[in-house]
């Protein structure tokens, strides 16, 4: 990259790879880059509307969405779309929650704003409220269904009919988690899956792998 970043959100669209945002020595940055898988090249492209850190991203319909973070301290709202055909970033309407280290999910056309925390005074507080966006109609709805417990920094991965939260830490327990909870959509409900990772952790990055059915092996 061409500039040090951490606290930044990055994902794949098409052929490129695009980081945006985060913080460095110099404090939040605004930056985008774009890498080109093909030519092996890093530039940029428009910067955020404003310096953010610590905030969600997802991908969808051909366009990037950043929800949240920390802008110059100070915990925030906000939606952000990037079009990269036209290479350029539209505000949205803001969450109904101030949040970072949050996750943004996709499913059925809905954006999922789900965990991370925000500051009261100097006291980090978990936000249990889940949101979901419809891009469509550029709206927030709060869900009936909280979260099971606090995650700031949870692995997300979107399989089949629900969304999962690994590990992540909680405020409110003063701990990292090893477990894996699962939100389900379509029934509007939160398990805890069975078996835990390895150690507890914040920060972990998640993956879906769809792997081939199996194939009878014959002598």
């Amino acid at each position: 990259m061409q500039e040090r970043r951490a606290s930044f959100y990055a994902c794949r669209l098409d052929k490129h790879l695009y980081v945006i945002g985060g913080r460095n020595e110099t404090g939040y940055l605004s930056s985008v880059e774009c890498y080109n898988l093909e030519t092996n090249e890093w530039r940029y492209v428009s910067s955020l509307p404003q310096p953010l850190a610590a905030h969600a991203g997802a991908v969808h319909n051909g366009k990037i969405y950043i929800s949240g973070g920390v802008h110059n301290g100070e915990y925030v709202p906000w939606l952000y779309c990037y079009d990269p055909v036209m290479d350029v970033w539209a505000r949205k309407q803001d969450m109904n929650t101030k949040r970072a280290i949050h996750t943004l999910a996709v499913m059925n056309d809905r954006l999922y704003a789900i965990g991370g925390n925000h500051l009261k005074g100097f006291s980090h507080l978990d936000v249990m409220l889940v949101e979901c966006y419809d891009p469509k109609g550029d709206q927030w709805n709060i869900l009936q269904t909280p979260i099971l417990e606090g995650r700031s920094g949870p692995g997300c991965a979107v399989l089949d009919d629900s969304i999962y939260l690994v590990g992540g830490y909680s405020w409110s327990m003063g701990a990292y988690k090893s477990s894996t909870i699962c939100y389900c959509p379509e029934k509007g409900s939160w398990t805890e899956l069975e078996g835990d990772v390895a150690e507890p952790l914040a920060g972990p990055a998640c993956a879906t792998v769809i792997l081939p059915a199996c194939v009878p092996y014959n002598k």
